[in-house]
């Protein structure tokens, strides 16, 4: 495992899950994620559910309802 130093901001390696070299951030001196996953992950959680999940779920925690 490398370490790096405190004004590295990213690196170039290997990301299992892309099966590519891509930019990583570095983290208290270590390799972090991969920035290409990390903006898939973004984007994914970014877009709004599916309208037919939000009415599914719109009385999930309120109590004294018969479902």
């Amino acid at each position: 495992m490398e370490h790096y130093t405190a004004l590295t901001v990213s690196v170039s390696a290997f990301c299992a899950k892309c099966g590519k070299h891509t930019q990583h951030r570095v983290d208290g001196h270590r390799k972090g994620p991969c920035l290409a996953c990390i903006e898939r992950l973004n984007a994914a959680h970014a877009s709004a559910p599916p309208k037919a999940e939000v009415a599914r779920q719109q009385n999930l925690f309120v109590m004294g309802v018969d479902l």
